[in-house]
């Protein structure tokens, strides 16, 4: 069994995150990707939209996609470190392969993460390549094809305070979801 990891804020999940999940679900042969939803991550200084919010917004932006799951181990557990996930997931799935899905962003930090070389043995690293963003390709890290269309939650969470659309960066019913919360005001 192949699965793929893919934390993060998604605050809100937008279509750059639908696309990476996608393109690794396609280009992996992944048989489930997880989504996992953190609750506070610890490199963020922000305070972040309630988790039931964001969360529900996951939900509605993945329901048509079976192989889209959602996980809530960072949630519950609050504070917590990639390879505490990445233990979380090898010891429910003890046979599969993992694959952990990080921005390029995320990417070029690597050597800042805790305990980085457990999360190598643990699982195989994937990026997505984002415009802006050039990663030196290492023999450890594994890298989808094509670039993702630059798209961030901070851009649309500003566009959102400035009454801009964000019809085209996130799913439709994200946005509608956003509009009927009065999200990111």
């Amino acid at each position: 069994m192949k699965i793929g990891i893919f934390g993060g804020s998604f605050d809100p999940v937008h279509n750059g995150h639908i696309e990476i999940a996608k393109k690794a679900l396609r280009q992996l042969r992944l048989d489930v990707l997880y989504f996992v939803p953190a609750f506070l991550p610890p490199h963020k200084t922000r305070k972040l939209t309630n988790v039931v919010y964001r969360k529900r917004m996951l939900r509605l932006a993945v329901k048509n996609y079976p192989k889209f799951k959602i996980s809530d181990f960072e949630i519950k557990r609050k504070k917590i470190y990639t390879y505490q996930t990445l233990k979380y997931f090898r010891k429910k799935y003890k046979s599969a392969e993992l694959y952990l899905i990080i921005g390029s962003d995320s990417a070029m930090d690597l050597k800042n993460w805790i305990n980085v070389e457990e999360i190598k043995r643990l699982s195989k690293i994937v990026f997505a390549e984002r415009k802006g963003y050039k990663v030196k390709i290492k023999k450890d890290l594994l890298k989808l094809e094509g670039i993702i269309k630059d798209t961030s939650s901070t851009d649309i969470r500003e566009k959102i305070k400035k009454y801009f659309s964000i019809k085209k960066l996130v799913p439709p019913v994200v946005e509608k979801y956003i509009k009927k919360n009065g999200l990111y005001k």
